[in-house]
């Protein structure tokens, strides 16, 4: 199994308003690290303050930075045919994800999230965010709150879960993620793909084709 270990750094909190500044990429085979990808990337919008002093990131560093655009095609060339892994998986690949549309790339790839492997794999410990995880498990972080380091010290963590008979536990929760078994068997499964990830309104209709419910949803998929 290929994994594509990634951790981006960002403007803020929600991919539609905000840019990535730094992506980090950690190739892993499913036995070792293979090779690794990382790039400060110019958002085209100011780095807030307090994300600049947690980060490190400044803007006079991004401002001669290549744009997501530029290196979406490349970006997009290491993820696909691999697992999508990051700490917090739904914040990085809803960033890339959203992103590499805007650069017109579709990331049709299934994601698993290390802050659900590492409860499972190592139970009991009091927090599992990744500075709190990586301490329990004497993995040191270097560069902390860069794409680079986070990335790194995300692969080791997953390293671990591997050395731990892990595997089967991911092709479990990959199963799970990709919730093809919960359809319906009159829903194909590329109905639920084709679905919008935007707000909207939804209608379910009867046999006969008149519309029995609408309801809303901030994101329709």
């Amino acid at each position: 199994m290929q994994f594509a270990v990634v951790d981006i750094e960002t403007t803020g909190g929600f991919p539609q308003q905000h840019g990535i500044t730094e992506i980090a990429i950690v190739l892993h085979n499913g036995k070792e690290v293979e090779g690794k990808f990382e790039t400060l990337v110019n958002p085209h919008q100011p780095i807030p303050p307090f994300i600049a002093g947690m980060t490190g990131i400044s803007n006079a560093m991004v401002a001669v930075a290549p744009s997501f655009n530029e290196v979406a095609a490349q970006i997009h060339n290491l993820l696909k045919n691999r697992v999508f892994v990051a700490h917090n998986v739904n914040f990085d690949f809803s960033f890339v994800k959203y992103h590499l549309q805007q650069a017109g790339f579709e990331l049709q790839t299934p994601k698993l999230c290390t802050i659900r492997l590492g409860r499972k794999v190592f139970p009991g410990f009091r927090k599992y965010g990744l500075g709190h995880l990586c301490r329990e498990l004497g993995i040191e972080i270097e560069n902390r709150h860069r794409a680079g380091g986070d990335a790194l010290a995300t692969a080791q963590i997953l390293d671990l879960v591997l050395q731990n008979n892990g595997l089967r536990l991911i092709k479990e929760m990959l199963q799970k993620e990709n919730k093809e078994y919960l359809l319906p068997p009159n829903l194909p499964k590329h109905a639920i793909q084709s679905l919008p990830t935007t707000p909207g309104i939804y209608y379910f209709h009867n046999k006969q084709g008149k519309v029995i419910y609408v309801g809303k949803a901030k994101q329709i998929k």
